[in-house]
């Protein structure tokens, strides 16, 4: 219970602020959720590659599309191993962290930390 309403608090703090719009540049680099590890990597200075792995088993979500839209990030995922597809928007709440609300069979909110090296 605490968790959901951190993660509302988060949510709705992002929504009323959002200083910060999602761009490829914002992206670049490693990010993970609870259950992801997440690169997003600029390819020929303008294309974003997005690479989905589960933490547990390292298998591969694949991301079917994406599209940034208005400063939010709107991506539909696949994970083939249980026929699970999920459309996702992420929103920035600050510079190293975001939150993704998943529309699926199984719907939630996901926290995205930047990977700091």
């Amino acid at each position: 219970m605490r968790n959901l309403l951190l993660t509302l608090v988060l949510l709705l703090t992002c929504l009323f602020a959002n200083a910060q719009k999602i761009t490829n540049k914002f992206l670049e680099g490693n990010w993970e959720t609870e259950f992801h590890n997440v690169e997003f990597k600029i390819i020929n200075n303008k294309e974003l590659k997005i690479t989905i792995l589960l933490k547990e088993t390292n298998e591969p979500i694949d991301v079917l599309l994406y599209k940034i839209h208005k400063g939010d990030l709107y991506m539909k995922t696949y994970y083939k191993n249980n026929d699970w597809e999920a459309l996702g928007k992420l929103i920035v709440v600050n510079e190293n962290t975001m939150i993704e609300d998943v529309i699926s069979d199984a719907p939630g909110l996901l926290i995205y930390k930047r990977k700091i090296n």
